[in-house]
């Protein structure tokens, strides 16, 4: 009878040791999506100098609803396509709950996720201040402010607004350094700068967060060719350095 217990036991053990290596992510979307639209799960795997995103699963929505399953080796950053469109989710151990209903999405219910969730929330309150400031400048030119004034008031919010932005990612990023959500958001942060630069450079904002990053951080592959990008791209063109005018 003992002997049967500890069988039991065993293989319980062995079921949820194999439990813990799977991800579960389920949806639901009360906006309309056609039935048979496929929703995959593509892993971001940027290049030193690009990104791309290789599809890992895949299932077709019914009735707004869906759900994907499978082995997971790792955690990873990976995007969520639901027709045309995308949204960035961790694929880690346990139960992903995606729910979108009015042009918002909560992709919740594992650490990671409710973490970049919570971040993305924040920051996009802020970009919603930055897109409100034209209407804002309207508002004080019907209001009889001049344009000194309305340049001097509105031109002092842009830059609180930015410095509060480069905080968040700046922190979001630290706070991240030891999983897949540190070293995603730095390379995107990457990826913006080289986009508004021409080339492969860095700025005040990603220097700073390097300089206080692990050892471990500055190792990873995707950091490590893209510094040493730019490394190269300072010694083959030292004027390249050169900053534009306008803020990225």
């Amino acid at each position: 009878m003992v002997y049967k217990k500890l069988i039991s036991a065993t293989l319980m053990m062995l079921f949820f040791a194999s439990c813990a290596d799977k991800y579960v992510v389920e949806g639901n979307t009360s906006q309309y999506i056609q039935d048979g639209t496929v929703a995959y799960i593509k892993q971001f795997e940027p290049s030193a100098t690009d990104a791309n995103f290789l599809s890992i699963d895949s299932c077709e929505i019914l009735h707004g609803k869906f759900a994907m399953s499978g082995n997971l080796d790792s955690t990873m950053m990976v995007m969520l396509y639901l027709g045309a469109d995308n949204f960035p989710m961790v694929l880690e151990q346990g139960r992903v709950s995606v729910s979108i209903a009015d042009n918002a999405v909560k992709i919740t219910g594992t650490p990671l996720n409710d973490r970049l969730y919570a971040f993305l929330c924040k920051r996009d309150s802020l970009q919603i201040l930055f897109d409100d400031l034209p209407n804002r400048e309207s508002l004080m030119y019907l209001d009889g402010y001049t344009q000194e004034e309305i340049v001097q008031e509105l031109g002092a919010e842009e830059v609180r607004l930015h410095g509060e932005l480069d905080k968040l990612e700046t922190h979001f990023v630290m706070d991240n350094f030891d999983n897949p959500l540190g070293i995603t958001w730095f390379m995107r942060l990457c990826y913006e700068a080289q986009a508004w630069y021409g080339f492969p450079t860095t700025t005040p904002q990603i220097d700073e967060i390097y300089s206080q990053a692990p050892p471990a951080f500055k190792s990873n592959r995707l950091v490590a060719a893209y510094m040493k990008h730019v490394e190269g791209n300072q010694l083959d063109n030292p004027e390249s350095t050169d900053e534009p005018t306008d803020e990225p």
